[in-house]
């Protein structure tokens, strides 16, 4: 169980993250929704491990993970709204890179290459590909050895229909093996296709 404990956000002096608490147990989803502005991916980034809080803490079954940078690199997936991948490398060099990174497998996961369409992609330098065939890859770093806790800021986005359907099939499968998912997404649909319960931001407030 992981459980966001009081984490709270400061730019410029101004908070954009109030105190937040929740928890997020195996084999359950969890949805995050709100305006733009209202601190999503903030929390998000926070609980994935991008980013350090101004306050409060992180917990895996009461023990402190917020310094742990194994832990996020073994235990999380995260496909962020913006992807982090470098322009200059191949998708093969890119996969290789995390692989050697978290130690997590991508090169060698069949099933993932087959489900993200990845073999097509591997020559590829990365600032060549489209916004969908960079998430497919941003999607196979996060998805690689089927981490504990899954987190998806707006993760649909410019993915073909065919991909999100297939990686909703993933998604379904994931939770009730016993996987966690923590989702964005500003489509009500997909949040209720997926998640048992919802929480909703409002300038940084956890509301409902």
């Amino acid at each position: 169980m992981l459980t966001a404990q009081g984490l709270t956000k400061l730019y410029h002096g101004s908070v954009v993250l109030h105190p937040a608490s929740f928890t997020l147990s195996a084999g359950e989803a969890v949805g995050i929704a709100g305006a733009n502005g209202s601190g999503k991916s903030t929390l998000l980034s926070i609980l994935a491990g991008a980013l350090m809080p101004d306050g409060g803490d992180i917990l895996e079954n009461q023990t402190s993970v917020l310094a742990n940078r194994r832990f996020y690199q073994q235990a999380v997936g995260y496909v962020p709204q913006a992807d982090c991948l470098v322009p200059e490398l191949t998708v093969k060099q890119q996969l290789s890179c995390w692989q050697a990174f978290t130690g997590r497998p991508v090169l060698q996961d069949r099933a993932l290459a087959g489900l993200l369409g990845l073999t097509e992609l591997l020559p590829k330098q990365i600032s060549r590909l489209s916004g969908g065939m960079r998430k497919r890859v941003s999607f196979a770093l996060a998805l690689a050895g089927k981490p504990r806790y899954l987190i998806m800021d707006e993760a649909f986005a410019a993915l073909d229909r065919n991909y999100r359907v297939q990686l909703e099939n993933w998604l379904h499968d994931y939770i009730s093996e016993g996987g966690a998912l923590l989702w964005c997404s500003h489509e009500p649909q997909e949040l209720h296709r997926l998640c048992s319960s919802v929480i909703t931001l409002e300038e940084g407030h956890i509301i409902g």
